[in-house]
């Protein structure tokens, strides 16, 4: 198709005269941390959260259309090719920041400016992150997912699967909550791994996990992660 460059999974139009490039379908994050004025060490935080997002760019370059950075204040934000690795990014966010945040997580085009100059972002999925991350702190609610500006089924899904962890989430400790979001990004960990890392038995390892109901979550989590890879880009079907 005339016009049309493919990258992968991606269809960018390329538009001359100094226009802009339209990426059809893609997925936009935007993250705010909870309560930042209130955080004695904005500072850290904040430096930590700019080395974070240059891990997740770096991690997830395969993916990544729009580079994470911080944008404005205490929000940050970046694009991915699709949906698939979106709630995996919030999750190695969380863990990694150890900070509360909402996250606003948008489907649709993008329309990203060829003027390296203007960083502003326009575009169905990031006005979709916008509106998902507005109801995130309506709510009171960690995530939200908004793939359309009508309801439907798919998003009504994955949004309530989020509540529900989150419910289970919420009676965590601060220790349950870094051991179990440690543990969401090392899937591939044993326990012994696990008790190694934080300093304790392997058995106390696995009594840890069962307080905090980690099957259940677990679970979730995979299924969560399905629906999200199943989401086709363009034409929405499963595969």
């Amino acid at each position: 198709m005339e016009g049309v460059k493919k990258v992968k999974n991606v269809r960018i139009r390329n538009i001359p005269d100094g226009g802009e490039e339209r990426m059809p379908n893609n997925c936009a994050i935007i993250g705010d941390i909870k309560k930042s004025r209130a955080l004695d060490n904005w500072r850290n935080v904040f430096r930590e959260l700019e080395k974070i997002l240059k891990e997740i760019n770096r991690r997830y370059s395969h993916v990544i259309v729009i580079t994470f950075k911080p944008t404005v204040g205490d929000e940050f934000q970046g694009a991915i090719m699709s949906p698939e690795k979106s709630f995996e990014i919030y999750n190695v966010m969380r863990d990694a920041l150890q900070v509360d945040i909402y996250c606003g997580i948008g489907v649709g085009d993008i329309e990203k400016p060829l003027k390296k100059k203007d960083v502003g972002m326009r575009g169905g999925a990031f006005y979709r992150a916008r509106d998902a991350l507005g109801l995130c702190k309506k709510e009171n609610r960690n995530i939200f997912f908004k793939s359309s500006d009508t309801p439907n089924l798919k998003d009504d899904t994955i949004n309530a699967f989020f509540r529900l962890i989150e419910a289970l989430e919420s009676s965590w400790t601060k220790r349950q909550r870094e051991v179990v979001n440690y543990y969401r990004v090392h899937p591939d960990y044993t326990y012994d791994q696990l008790s190694k890392h934080f300093g304790f038995s392997k058995q106390a390892a696995s009594q840890f996990l069962k307080a905090t109901n980690w099957e259940v979550i677990s679970e979730g989590d995979n299924f969560v992660n399905k629906l999200l890879k199943n989401m086709s880009s363009s034409e929405d079907k499963v595969k």
